[in-house]
């Protein structure tokens, strides 16, 4: 008797946790069609460059405003050299050369988030990223140095 309960307990679990795949096979009443896969494959694709878009808008507005911002610090910086030491003068001026140069390949490189593809994307902004880094470590240390 035991063993026949065992047994009924057991396929009875089975029903049970085929159940949701077998209601989930028959929820949709279409047939799965050539047609249905082409036009849910192409939803899918739009969904995925509409999200990259979003994506990329949201990026390169973020990195515009880090850029903007370094660009008014560039500018008190070159206020503070005629206040400097004639030494120290000579060392901001490099300093801000080499600024200017890191703003304008971080600036090249945000320029280029237009451009991206969905596959080049990831690539771009890690570029992207990594020279607006470099300007604003570059920065933050040509500010420290200030007496």
């Amino acid at each position: 008797m035991k063993h026949h309960v065992g047994r009924l307990g057991a396929i009875v679990g089975i029903g049970l946790l085929t159940m949701p795949v077998l209601v989930a096979a028959g929820a949709s009443d279409k047939p799965m069609t050539g047609d249905r896969v082409l036009r849910e494959t192409q939803e899918a694709v739009t969904a995925t460059k509409n999200y990259t878009i979003h994506q990329k808008d949201a990026f390169q507005r973020k990195v515009q405003a880090e850029l903007d911002e370094m660009q008014v610090r560039i500018t008190q910086l070159r206020g503070q050299v005629t206040h400097a030491s004639e030494e120290a003068r000579t060392d901001i001026q490099k300093a801000i050369v080499e600024l200017e140069r890191k703003k304008s390949l971080a600036h090249k490189k945000a320029e280029d988030i237009h451009s991206a593809t969905a596959s080049s994307w990831e690539q771009v902004k890690s570029k992207t990223s990594a020279a607006v880094d470099d300007l604003r470590d570059s920065l933050n240390r040509t500010i420290s140095r200030l007496p």
